[in-house]
């Protein structure tokens, strides 16, 4: 009896291991590799200034295609979670013509749209998509039917690796300006993945991989209110996951959601890192285990040839616009001190607008958005190249009336979403109007005008950007009176005039 029962346990413990083998089996371990915001940083750099050839400056095109071309496999899924318009003078100057031939060199499996796509007239995304065969998805992206932009986006693809099949959904942030097109607007996000879930499930699809332009807050809301998601790629916040650079990191790589069956990762921005996770689904594609990090772009990784060329021949065209001398600077100013942007006291912010309220020292003041300053300027020799760096945006300058009222409420606005350590784009840099505020309660204090307490009831002249007054970062539209000036043409005549009078 003794034998015959241990006979039976030692059935069933045979069985036990059998069916976990067989589990194991069918197990699925993807290599997941992602960029986002490479915001067409052709080159390497850093968050102040320009790279030597030979520095240790991180990113470059010419890296980033080595990287992804190293790393495709037939288990590997190479996606973009968006913005490869803006950021440099290569697309402020030329737009996407040098981008197109790089992104073509990038074996991309999948893509989502970013904000930035729409900075200019739709006809540019168009262009560019139509001739780059990658595909788009965006689902929460209501197009008309008679549109460009309608067949060059879906809401989802199904991609298959090794006989695996995986659903990918892509995202846009709400906040997309669609350039006023009224045939084109961007849906609430859960609704959209939700019915895009729902729809995959019905094709039997397991493995859920959202591509999100959304940012890292929004991210992990989505993932707590759609637990089915298994990994979400994100974009948008440039916040930037790893797990060796301690405090200068935005959190650990991945971040775990839904104890550990969602996870979120993303690489920062401009392509100075790309993320690579490998992660281990089981036969119903439930996240069973994973690793991975970001990898810094660095000189260590070889320039692709073709790459490379490309690079060379845009530089070389635009380098009679480039290297226009404008000033020479006996001080850099750069973004607030130990953060990679601009914060509350930021130097780079206080020079700019300071230059732009010289070129018109009558008015009361000048506000600039934060999020538009993307670098800081060098001491030595400054060229038109660096001014288009730091400010990638080609806005106009614009003079507005706002009554005192007004100016508080922009304050206002500008802190609404302030936290410390986190970059805010709405938070005014100012000229001429100064003010305090607590980043606890957003309670602010002390709002000056030239030095003299604000009056809300009085009229006062500020110069701005025509962003901020056609209601960029969501600020009230208001009317304006064009200055005939770019903000880069004021900058370069007044830093140009500054220069004169110091020599």
């Amino acid at each position: 009896m003794i034998r015959k029962l241990f006979f039976i346990l030692f059935t069933c413990c045979l069985c036990s291991c059998s069916n976990f083998k067989a589990d194991g089996a069918n197990d699925f371990t993807l290599n997941l590799v992602h960029t986002n915001d490479l915001h067409s940083h052709l080159l390497p750099f850093d968050n102040t200034h320009d790279c030597a050839p030979d520095s240790d400056c991180l990113g470059g095109f010419a890296r980033i295609i080595t990287f992804l071309q190293q790393e495709r496999s037939s288990n590997s899924l190479i996606l973009d979670a968006g913005d490869r318009f803006t950021g440099t003078f290569f697309y402020t100057l030329t737009k996407s013509k040098y981008l197109l031939p790089l992104f073509e060199e990038m074996p991309y499996d999948a893509v989502t749209l970013g904000n930035h796509e729409f900075d200019d007239n739709l006809s540019e995304t168009i262009s560019f998509f139509q001739k780059w065969s990658v595909p788009v998805v965006v689902a929460n992206l209501k197009i008309s039917e008679t549109e460009e932009l309608f067949p060059l986006v879906r809401p989802s693809i199904i991609l298959e690796k090794e006989g695996h099949k995986i659903g990918v959904i892509g995202v846009l942030t709400p906040q997309t300006d669609i350039l006023n097109n009224p045939n084109i607007s961007v849906t609430p996000v859960f609704e959209a993945v939700s019915k895009e879930i729902d729809f995959l499930k019905e094709q039997g699809i397991s493995i859920i991989i959202v591509l999100s332009h959304i940012g890292l807050d929004a991210d992990k809301k989505l993932a707590k209110e759609c637990p089915e998601i298994d990994v979400i790629v994100g974009g948008h916040s440039h916040s930037l996951l790893n797990n060796d650079l301690g405090t200068l990191a935005d959190g650990p790589y991945p971040v775990e959601i839904n104890r550990g069956k969602t996870l979120i990762v993303t690489s920062g921005m401009g392509g100075q890192y790309v993320g690579r996770l490998q992660v281990t689904f089981d036969a119903k594609g439930h996240v069973i285990k994973y690793q991975g990090n970001t990898v810094p772009m660095s000189k260590k990784i070889p320039n692709n040839p073709r790459g490379l060329e490309l690079i060379e021949k845009a530089e070389d065209q635009l380098d009679p616009v480039l290297t226009e001398p404008i000033a020479i600077l006996e001080n850099s100013f750069n973004f607030t001190p130990g953060k990679n942007y601009c914060d509350k006291d930021c130097p780079i912010g206080k020079y700019l607008t300071h230059m732009l309220h010289s070129a018109y020292p009558s008015i009361d003041g000048v506000l600039l958005n934060s999020g538009s300053i993307r670098k800081g300027l060098p001491a030595g020799k400054i060229f038109y190249q660096n001014l288009v760096d730091v400010l990638p945006f080609d806005d106009e300058a614009v003079l507005v009336q706002l009554t005192g009222k007004q100016i508080k409420e922009f304050i206002e606005h500008g802190i609404a979403d302030y936290k410390t350590d986190m970059k805010t784009n709405a938070l005014l840099q100012t000229s001429g109007i100064d003010y305090d505020f607590s980043p606890e309660d957003k309670e602010i204090k002390n709002i000056t005008i030239k030095g003299n307490a604000l009056d809300l009831d009085k009229e006062y002249t500020v110069l701005t950007s025509s962003y901020i007054a056609k209601g960029g970062d969501k600020y009230p539209k208001v009317a304006y009176k064009k200055t005939n000036f770019s903000i880069h043409e004021l900058l370069r005549k007044q830093m140009n005039l500054t220069q004169l009078y110091m020599d």
